[in-house]
């Protein structure tokens, strides 16, 4: 029994605009930013206001879960009207993969390790810095599990993917509203998945916004039509 399973938990969650559905099921897998450049994904297709935070602390290589159920990010996204799902997949997956946890957001904090500044605390339950990583991680079963005893259920933890993460045939893509659904099991429809598509409660106001929701279904549209096109750089990170 692994960190994730011994504490009880059975799914991990990733969470996308509604509109990369189309690339995540083709590939079956969640790509880390190398492999999503490889594959011909422009710097435009990243989030705008996280990707570089990313690659200049030390995170660039991995792929990006988490524990929370409702994250800030995904209440503030639909709270803006921009479809979102989220990816609900089972932590076999991710404890067969090489991952650590890091209960701070990599993304947005301020509390760095480098000019000269400390940075966060290192210890069992806060993680260990490891070369190039401005944020401590725990990468080991022992700190995986001081960390996850200490703030599993008070702070919302990160789950890191050192590379790409398959995605297995149980995944289930939550959708927040009867439309996005519609969207989504046309997507599984489209390109052979069969990963079940569900309805969910919104974790707050989802006032779907009409023009976000035509942009998406057109960018959905051209990624079905075309499965060699990469995106147009449709900005949703800053709604």
């Amino acid at each position: 029994m692994t960190s994730l399973t011994s504490a009880g938990l059975s799914v991990v969650y990733h969470y996308a605009p509604l509109h990369y559905l189309p690339f995540i099921a083709r590939a079956g897998a969640l790509l880390g930013k190398p492999s999503l450049k490889k594959a011909g994904f422009s710097l435009k297709h990243l989030r705008s206001k996280s990707s570089r935070q990313d690659v200049a602390r030390g995170f660039g290589e991995y792929a990006f879960l988490t524990l929370d159920s409702y994250p800030p990010i995904l209440q503030a996204k639909l709270g803006a009207g921009f479809p979102h799902i989220a990816l609900e997949v089972p932590t076999s997956a991710v404890e067969a993969a090489n991952f650590s946890l890091c209960r701070f957001n990599v993304a947005m904090t301020r509390y760095l390790r480098r000019d000269g500044k400390p940075g966060f605390e290192e210890s069992p339950s806060n993680g260990r810095y490891y070369p190039g990583h401005q944020i401590p991680i725990a990468k080991t079963a022992q700190d995986k599990a001081a960390l996850l005893a200490a703030h599993l259920n008070n702070s919302m933890i990160e789950v890191l993917i050192e590379g790409d993460l398959a995605l297995p045939k149980d995944t289930i893509v939550r959708c927040y509203s009867d439309d996005d659904v519609k969207i989504a099991k046309t997507v599984m429809s489209s390109v052979g998945c069969s990963w079940t598509v569900t309805m969910n409660t919104p974790p707050s106001a989802y006032p779907r916004r009409n023009i976000y929701a035509n942009s998406v279904s057109a960018y959905v549209d051209r990624a079905l039509r075309d499965p060699n096109w990469r995106g147009d750089g449709l900005e949703f990170d800053r709604v």
